[in-house]
């Protein structure tokens, strides 16, 4: 209870920069925007020659891109930007700051500013959804609903801590611009369903860093049939996947010398 109060006034503080500084606002959704109708368009252009794509049909897939979409927003109003800063912080020393606050210091330092106007491009997402739902004729009970919600959050758990891990080397190296490339990588092949892969890539974003799986299961469980035991599979490597990220962050912490001392 205590932390969701602490990041609720984390999200007050960064409305308040928001409206400062709207241009900064405006920036992403205009850029978010942009990738995801380039994804959509692309799409059109594919389904105008097939009727499905690996068992995904015209608005199923649709409705992937806008889960898709909801995702990557939420990432960028958490944890995205925080993370970024993490290897400046440790050059600068600047991160002694928030390692010694009374509070778990991954939490503080994952979450403590939120970009607003990733909000208003998970709206975007949740636009499409509801048009791929309508126009495609998708079936949604209340029971896949609350799956999808639990898919979604569970599908930020794996993005985040993947990221988190690979941030975490920013103590070792003197340059860690190698992660936002990695990332920019398994966002760009998650923009597919999982089953449109085989052999190696499938094997890498389904087990190694499962970004494909993360989407692909999320989108699975509101709209098509899913295996109870790839939905475990699922639940279990992204609670493993963040247990690594706690003990990779402690051991960091560990072997820290602060740059300021």
């Amino acid at each position: 209870m205590r932390y969701l109060k602490l990041y609720r006034l984390f999200i007050v503080q960064s409305f308040i920069k928001m409206v400062t500084y709207r241009i900064n606002f405006f920036m992403v959704f205009i850029t978010n925007l942009s990738f995801f109708s380039v994804q959509l368009l692309f799409m059109q252009l594919i389904y105008s020659n097939v009727d499905s794509l690996a068992g995904w049909t015209k608005y199923e897939m649709f409705f992937y891109i806008g889960t898709f979409n909801i995702i990557d927003s939420l990432w960028v109003f958490g944890p995205f930007f925080n993370l970024m800063h993490i290897p400046g912080m440790i050059r600068s020393g600047s991160l002694d700051y928030y390692i010694t606050k009374p509070v778990n210091s991954q939490f503080l330092i994952s979450l403590r500013n939120a970009d607003m106007g990733s909000i208003i491009s998970a709206l975007a997402g949740v636009g499409m959804i509801a048009f791929a739902i309508i126009q495609g004729g998708l079936e949604i009970t209340f029971a896949s609903s609350l799956l999808y919600i639990v898919s979604i959050l569970h599908a930020l758990l794996i993005q985040y801590s993947v990221y988190f891990i690979f941030t975490c080397l920013s103590f070792w190296l003197v340059k860690a611009d190698f992660v936002d490339s990695i990332h920019g990588i398994l966002c760009y092949f998650s923009t597919r369903p999982l089953d449109i892969y085989k052999g190696v890539i499938r094997f890498v974003l389904t087990y190694i860093l499962p970004y494909g799986l993360a989407l692909t299961v999320a989108s699975k469980s509101a709209i098509k049939a899913i295996q109870f035991h790839e939905y475990i599979i699922f639940l279990v490597i992204s609670w493993a996947i963040f247990g690594v990220s706690i003990i990779v962050w402690k051991f960091s912490l560990k072997h820290y010398s602060s740059a300021s001392s």
